[in-house]
């Protein structure tokens, strides 16, 4: 039997102890690091997409915002000519009544 300290067994030698040991540790740490590269690069492809996603619809907020503009500034107008027209029709109905009232005091008088 073969007595051991610890991980080193006595009477075994270095190589042995090399290769069960120290390049299963790199593997690992290799590994590990690889999986970090994999890891970063699925990060950067995702944020990529969520940029572009997020450009495509601050694109369309602003076509929708100079679309929802243009109706305000049409509705404006639509007012402003409304209010035009209720003036005119105010000013012929006070003509109308007032030629009316003239007529109807030449025809009474």
């Amino acid at each position: 039997m073969i007595p051991q300290l610890g991980l080193l067994q006595v009477g075994v030698p270095d190589w042995i102890v090399f290769q069960q040991t120290v390049i299963p540790i790199l593997g690992m740490g290799l590994g590990a690091l690889a999986m970090f590269g994999v890891y970063r690069t699925i990060n950067r492809a995702l944020d990529r997409r969520h940029e572009r996603l997020l450009a495509s619809e601050q694109e369309a907020s602003a076509r929708e915002l100079e679309e929802v503009r243009g109706r305000i500034e049409a509705l404006e107008e639509t007012a402003f000519r409304v209010q035009e027209l209720e003036e005119r029709v105010d000013f012929a109905e006070r003509l109308l009544t007032r030629e009316q009232h003239h007529l109807g005091s030449k025809e009474g008088g």
